[in-house]
């Protein structure tokens, strides 16, 4: 990636965005949210729009969010 790719990269980042530390904080308790049928984007709007924009925050979270359909989310993560 030249610096020119990395400066349009970077303009083009929505400022809402949590980034990928503080998306992975919260990403268990967002996804057992969306799990339960509630709406997390509503609770955590940075994390949502990070995860539009993050390939490997976002496949976490369709893995986990897999995981607890598969394995049942009665417990906490």
């Amino acid at each position: 990636m030249s610096n020119c790719d990395a400066l349009d990269e970077f303009l083009r980042t929505d400022p809402r965005d949590v980034g990928c530390d503080l998306a992975l904080d919260a990403l268990h308790t967002y996804t057992e949210m969306a799990a339960a049928g509630d709406n997390p984007e509503e609770h955590y709007p940075g994390l949502a729009t990070h995860l539009q924009s993050c390939c490997a925050c976002s496949g976490d979270h369709e893995a986990l969010l897999r995981a607890l359909h598969e394995f049942g989310g009665d417990d906490r993560l």
